[in-house]
């Protein structure tokens, strides 16, 4: 993946809270965007953003791009960005869409490519 390298090169789609998120890890890098294939997760439609609260991402919101490219390396361990949503309405489906973000990953919802689709339901 072809990572960040200047705000000017965010995509206008890329929510604004990533972009936020991307600006404050920017002044604890020296003022620069971290090499990151950046993550973002929201409700697909206006009343799945209303019902899933806040979200938190760890260890961080996205992949450190020294994962990439996979190189068949023995003991290689994949990276992974855990979601987790603090406090989602009880006894409603929610659908979720998270996103995968580089210069050179396309998003396509009906192909589903740079992202997955899922649904929550908390009791």
């Amino acid at each position: 993946p072809e990572v960040y390298g200047t705000l000017e090169e965010l995509p206008q789609d890329m929510p604004e809270s990533l972009k936020k998120h991307i600006e404050e890890r920017m002044t604890e890098n020296q003022g620069r965007i971290p090499k990151m294939i950046w993550v973002s997760c929201e409700g697909e439609n206006p009343a799945d953003q209303e019902y899933i609260g806040p979200i938190r991402y760890s260890p961080w919101q996205g992949f450190p791009a020294y994962y990439f490219p996979y190189m068949h390396t023995p003991g290689y361990l994949s990276p992974i960005v855990a979601v987790q949503f603090d406090s989602p309405v009880s006894n409603v489906l929610i659908n979720i869409e998270c996103r995968a973000w580089a210069k050179n990953i396309k998003h396509d919802r009906q192909n589903r490519l740079g992202l997955v689709h899922f649904e929550l339901l908390k009791d």
